[in-house]
């Protein structure tokens, strides 16, 4: 099965992000000297995904390579429960990592999968907002944030008191609209694409999205990033990913370092519909000292 194939229909039957583990994408992080997949909670665990000798294609920042299970081993820093720090199941993975840069997700791929040659294509994402960029869409993104609000999609925080006079008189002026991050991959079928982090504030509450547009149009909906660990955008790096090189790009984001609230990964497909969420996870710092 061609690469390109196989990441299209793992990744394109959910409009949101599916359980831990489903469809045998998994992220992958760096712990210590080694290259982990934590065996978090799911419903439907298949205990032979991550046995020795399982077979991965490992996407990263700068490539794709297959990876195997070496073996597997307890371990901890990946979930947390009660302020006390979960021993977890780790697979351990060996394969050729100058390949792949640093590692993002994870493919489940059968025993007889082979990586081919490839037409894909990897590009580090710089930040290009600046203030044309708000000139050009920013009324547009302050619109949509209105309207979010009005039909629920924004969700207020219970404790926001300014929730309903904002409801009661919902003006584009009431809203704080930030551009995070902003960059350029290259999209089949969108003439000016531009994928988007945008972060509005009403009252105290906030909504992060990642979109895509078209120019100064949007398209699509958000695909919305909680601040669940309060990690902010500019501690992530971003890298497209086309795996056939044809315009059907993968945006990764992923940590390096140790980012204050815990590694996180995060993966979207954008088309000419918009951008949707297939990959989301964090490592759990909660046992952490001083949280």
């Amino acid at each position: 099965m061609r690469l390109a194939l196989l990441l299209l229909l793992l990744a394109s039957t959910s409009f949101a992000q599916d359980e831990y583990g489903s469809r045998g994408l998994f992220p992958v992080y760096q712990s210590g000297n080694q290259w982990v997949i934590f065996d978090k909670p799911r419903k439907s665990a298949n205990p032979k995904d991550l046995m020795a000798g399982s077979k991965f294609l490992i996407i990263g920042s700068e490539g794709a390579d297959l990876f195997v299970v070496g073996r597997t081993s307890a371990t901890y820093g990946g979930a947390c429960r009660g302020k006390k720090p979960q021993k977890l199941r780790a697979a351990l993975l060996k394969g050729p990592r100058s390949e792949v840069g640093d590692p993002v997700m994870a493919i489940k791929v059968p025993d007889d999968f082979r990586l081919k040659g490839s037409n894909a294509r990897y590009d580090s994402l710089a930040n290009k907002v600046d203030e044309a960029l708000y000139a050009l869409i920013g009324s547009t993104l302050t619109a949509v944030a209105v309207d979010e609000a009005k039909s629920g999609a924004l969700r207020f925080r219970p404790d926001d008191e300014g929730a309903s006079a904002f409801l009661a008189d919902p003006r584009p002026d009431k809203v704080a609209m930030k551009i995070d991050f902003a960059a350029h991959p290259a999209v089949a079928g969108v003439r000016a694409p531009t994928a988007l982090v945008t972060d509005a504030q009403i009252s105290s509450s906030h909504r992060r999205c990642l979109r895509l547009a078209d120019g100064s149009r949007l398209l699509g909906t958000c695909a919305e990033m909680p601040h669940d660990l309060l990690s902010e955008t500019a501690q992530l790096r971003f890298v497209s990913y086309d795996p056939g090189g044809n315009g059907n790009p993968f945006l990764l984001a992923y940590t390096m370092g140790e980012p204050l609230w815990g590694h996180e990964r995060w993966g979207f497909v954008l088309r000419a519909s918009g951008a949707r969420l297939f990959l989301r996870d964090a490592m759990d710092p909660r046992c952490r000292d001083g949280f």
